[in-house]
């Protein structure tokens, strides 16, 4: 596991390895699906756009989304990763926001 599986797992978000099963794919593709639906997350079409940049299919995409609270969560799942989805900000601050899960600001 990789400091970005790790900190999802250990605020209690996700279950990386379970969302993967589920969905057919390995975790490493659920984190980089996760993270892209959080960039995308203000997009007209957020699950497309993370379709396009990942190579997973729209419909594994669309069962991380059922798994993850489905297309209302976008707006949490961003705030976690620290995307500004308004795109005033940018990721910029994406390890600052990690840092803040862990005390560390």
């Amino acid at each position: 596991m990789d400091f970005l599986n790790n900190a999802l797992n250990l605020a209690g978000r996700f279950d990386l390895p379970a969302i993967a099963e589920k969905a057919g794919i390995t975790p490493e593709q659920v984190q980089t699906v996760i993270g892209l639906l959080g960039k995308f997350a203000g997009h007209a079409d957020p699950a497309q756009d993370a379709a396009d940049h990942s190579g997973v299919s729209r419909h594994q995409i669309e069962s991380i989304l059922s798994e993850i609270g489905g297309a209302d969560a976008l707006g949490q799942v961003a705030q976690a990763f620290g995307f500004d989805i308004d795109a005033k900000g940018g990721a910029g601050d994406l390890l600052g926001n990690l840092g803040g899960m862990f005390g560390r600001k």
